[in-house]
């Protein structure tokens, strides 16, 4: 695998190396991987769709009385393994769930039971539950993970520092910097993916935003804050909650595939936590976005 100045230098931004590693966030980016019907994989195992593994008298989470649906789980402890810099629990089994038939946005604080997020210990007894939608069930997927790392991009609360700290640099960042900028940071996050062809998909580092900032989004929001709109930006609350935006990360980015699942019209999903809950294990106040081309 390549390094970061070996990468920077081949993307013509070696004199940027120094400001830019300052924003290099690590990421453990993954695959999904189709198996074939009527293979089982193991309980507690990484995987995307199918029907989740639980614990006993687990209680299904609904929108509206509608069962969520079941997205992923991720074995902790084989991330753990593969990024010794993972913010997540090191052990334990971390699911997601979401409504696929309606799909929530996350700016409306009156959607939140869109979604859940869930953390089994490791010495949870687990018992495998059926998928309650099967029209929109998610087919079974394989999680192969890779220690990556991330840069932000346009859109974000992060970028716009990289930009005045480039700035304050005196080097140039003009359209072609710019240009080639975002060359770099998809070469720097698929350099040690063990496949060709790699997505966005990661649990941490910077979200590859498709639209505006989402720490301000998900700070209002959870806040009671509607951010659909101008007349929630306008709140005289927000200047005071601004200020904590940079409280929240990124738990989760999930690409539509093109194929087995879809969100908006070839949008990403994205789980925020905040830095407390998280370091807590604390998944139950996360909170989700859904944004598309």
């Amino acid at each position: 695998m390549s390094t970061f100045s070996d990468l920077a230098h081949a993307h013509d931004l070696a004199d940027h190396t120094e400001v830019l590693t300052h924003f290099l966030k690590p990421a453990t980016g993954f695959h999904t991987v189709p198996v074939a019907r009527g293979v089982e994989l193991p309980l507690g195992a990484s995987r995307l769709g199918g029907g989740p593994d639980v614990t006993a008298g687990f209680d299904w989470p609904a929108n509206a009385g509608r069962p969520l649906d079941f997205l992923l789980q991720v074995d902790l402890a084989e991330v753990a393994a593969m990024d010794p810099f993972s913010q997540l629990p090191q052990t334990g089994l971390l699911s997601f769930f979401y409504d696929v038939e309606e799909q929530p946005w996350g700016y409306d604080p009156r959607e939140q039971d869109g979604f859940r997020v869930y953390l089994f210990p490791a010495d949870a007894a687990l018992t495998r539950h059926p998928a309650p939608n099967d029209e929109t069930a998610l087919p079974q997927h394989r999680l192969e993970f890779w220690a990556a790392l991330t840069l932000p991009v346009i859109g974000s609360l992060a970028y716009e520092v990289l930009e005045a700290a480039v700035a304050e640099s005196g080097l140039p960042w003009t359209d072609d910097e710019t240009d080639i900028y975002f060359e770099l940071a998809d070469a720097v996050f698929t350099s040690g993916s063990p496949r060709p062809g790699a997505v966005g998909h990661r649990l941490g580092g910077h979200a590859l935003n498709i639209q505006g900032d989402m720490q301000l989004e998900a700070q209002l929001v959870t806040n009671g804050i509607d951010a659909g709109g101008p007349d929630g930006f306008g709140d005289p609350r927000v200047a005071a909650l601004e200020i904590a935006s940079d409280e929240w990360t990124l738990l989760l980015q999930l690409e539509s595939d093109g194929e087995h699942f879809e969100w908006g019209d070839t949008g990403s999903l994205y789980f925020w936590i905040r830095h407390d809950d998280l370091a807590a294990s604390d998944f139950s106040r996360s909170w989700q976005a859904l944004q598309c081309y």
